[in-house]
């Protein structure tokens, strides 16, 4: 993990050097991001890098459509399986992201999909530091709207093992037929 955060670290302080403000605001986080939908607490813990637009691919055409839910997460907790079910993520092109569970939006950041020795990682840096996390982008099916993601080494997803599925609106409990 340390060895990534130093990688990632270097990436954005370059990254940071080609940008168009003053060396002084080049490297610095930010909290601004989408707004609240009333009603809705988020939890700031933290801050997150500034977001920077996805290059066009077919995969982030893919990622940036509708909303990703994980419609089954697969660890040997069933507590942590059942709190995980129903999460999702709306992700923008231009890096920007919002996530939540059901109905409710509990965060928010800016996201990257990284290529990590072959393979496809999301990276999501959440304004509540304890929602950062990265997964692996496993397979895709044919019609682009189930996805599988594995946990990446050395991070709190470790071990997991989801699946989610494209939506037009957040999930429901009634949709997955989840007493409330």
């Amino acid at each position: 993990m340390r060895r990534l955060s130093w990688s990632l670290l270097l990436i954005f302080g370059l990254l940071a050097c080609t940008d168009d403000k003053p060396a002084d605001e080049a490297g610095t986080e930010t909290t601004t991001a989408p707004t609240n939908v009333p009603g809705e607490g988020i939890a700031m813990n933290g801050s997150f890098e500034p977001p920077v637009a996805a290059e066009p691919s077919a995969l982030v055409n893919t990622l940036t459509t509708d909303f990703w839910v994980w419609e089954y997460y697969v660890v040997d907790d069933k507590a942590t399986r059942l709190a995980n079910k129903g999460r999702w993520f709306k992700l923008a092109a231009d890096g920007t992201y919002e996530t939540g569970r059901w109905q409710e939006k509990t965060g928010y950041g800016s996201w990257r999909l990284l290529n990590q020795d072959g393979k496809q990682v999301l990276q999501f840096d959440n304004i509540d530091d304890r929602q950062d996390e990265q997964w692996e982008i496993q397979g895709i099916n044919q019609e682009n709207d189930t996805m599988t993601w594995a946990g990446v080494k050395d991070t709190k997803s470790e071990g997991a093992i989801l699946k989610a599925i494209s939506l037009l609106t957040r999930p429901t409990r009634q949709q997955f037929g989840v007493a409330e």
